[in-house]
């Protein structure tokens, strides 16, 4: 796998906003003339309409934002045939044990705790329930070698292992969890192993999303728990804010402070869909080859990916999810499909379309690619000629958009719309 050098994004992202700048001289209106002597054409050329199989590679990825990028961590639960369940994990992996008097001396050993919390900063923009949900906490650590894959995880999420929770009321306006922990429960952690790992899941009879704060590089915005290392209301609660331990790879660690897993789910894998969005966070990779004589011989007027719409399982009619396509800006040299996935242009700097798709409708879709498209031919040589399609909320929606791919009949397959004139020379008439 190769990557692109620190400085080349940078430097491709200058010449995607120069291109941009270019592609917008001329406009749709295409009776230049002498009012637009060095950019657009003189005469008016008869325009050309085409629809071309330009998609030569097309993937589905998922787990994106990768854990430690993304700001809010989704529990969501869909009751029902089309179960969703989807839980988190906060890692303390490095528990206190000792504490300092508040008059000052020697640290003192831990052995016995008071009042011990969990503390959860909601995101309340993403939080939805109509009926009461409880938030249930359980110990989750395991010696288990893989230990974020649901095989693992779900079978600790039983009675024994319970630590805590706190019911939620609809109407009531609150911005943070408490979740009362037990405290033998927390001693025996802090001065044994010092690491407790903590479950989070949703217990309700209906349909509920509760989204909350990571750590994303800062633990004051993350999980946090704190207890009384005493029963004397002289001393200070001793904070203790998420860590992780593993794995042991470089910044890797910092990510899986809190992250979240599918617990279960009825929904379809991708299959040879195209799918974007949902709670795994996944993106849509296209790949294009344009024929020379449409992308060097011709001014590019309109172009736009149509995309064949399939409804999706399990979604209720009134989501929606925004549908946003980013150039990018990847060499040749990435190879890893993911990589260069990841690899993309600032939503902003070529202005490519989005569109807001309810997941349950059948539709063809439409997003206009026009600036990128005349842009090509200013990338530097080398430059993968892709766009990714992704979700606006990435990772903290249940729902999930599906399309058709190039594995489909032909009628449903993603394509590119050209509307174009034939090349004429610029200048003053």
């Amino acid at each position: 796998m190769t990557s692109l050098s620190p400085r080349a994004p940078r430097r491709l992202a200058v010449l995607l906003a120069l291109a941009a700048a270019v592609a917008g001289a001329c406009s749709e209106k295409l009776d230049g003339g002498a009012a637009c002597p060095a950019l657009c054409p003189v005469t008016n050329p008869a325009l050309i309409d085409t629809v071309i199989d330009a998609v030569a590679l097309d993937s589905t990825l998922a787990g994106f934002p990768a854990p430690g990028e993304a700001s809010s961590q989704l529990l969501a639960l869909e009751p029902g045939p089309d179960t969703l369940d989807v839980r988190a994990v906060v890692r303390f992996d490095s528990l206190p044990n000792r504490y300092f008097p508040p008059g000052g001396g020697d640290s003192i050993a831990v052995s016995t705790a008071d009042s011990t919390v969990l503390s959860l900063r909601l995101d309340t923009a993403r939080t939805r329930y109509a009926q009461p949900v409880t938030v249930e906490a359980y110990d989750v650590d395991t010696t288990a070698a893989v230990d974020t894959l649901p095989a693992a995880l779900n079978a600790l999420f039983r009675p024994g292992r319970r630590l805590g929770s706190t019911t939620l009321q609809p109407g009531t306006a609150v911005d943070s969890v408490r979740i009362r922990l037990s405290d033998s429960a927390f001693v025996a952690k802090a001065t044994g192993s010092r690491r407790l790992r903590v479950g989070l899941r949703l217990v309700s009879g209906a349909s509920a999303r509760v989204a909350f704060a990571t750590a994303q590089g800062t633990s004051t915005q993350g999980g946090r728990i704190t207890f009384d290392p005493v029963r004397d209301t002289s001393y200070q609660p001793v904070l203790v804010s998420s860590a992780s331990a593993t794995p042991a790879v470089g910044q890797v660690a910092a990510g899986f402070r809190d992250y979240a897993f599918v617990a279960a789910s009825a929904r379809p894998a991708a299959g040879s869909d195209l799918v974007v969005g949902g709670v795994q966070g996944q993106r849509v990779y296209l790949r294009f080859v344009v024929p020379p004589r449409l992308s060097d011989s011709t001014t590019i007027v309109r172009a736009t990916l149509e995309l064949v719409q399939r409804p999706a399982r399990g979604v209720p009619a009134t989501d929606s999810v925004t549908l946003r396509a980013q150039a990018v800006v990847a060499t040749d040299t990435v190879r890893d499909v993911r990589l260069a996935a990841n690899l993309i242009a600032a939503p902003g700097v070529l202005s490519l379309d989005s569109l807001r798709v309810s997941p349950a409708d059948s539709a063809t879709r439409g997003l206009s690619l026009v600036a990128l498209v005349r842009a090509w031919r200013a990338f530097p040589p080398g430059t993968q000629r892709a766009v990714v399609l992704r979700g606006q909320l990435e990772g903290l929606q249940a729902g999930e958009l599906r399309f058709f791919s190039t594995e489909a009949a032909r009628a449903v397959r993603p394509r590119l719309r050209l509307s174009y004139i034939p090349r004429t020379d610029f200048g003053l008439p």
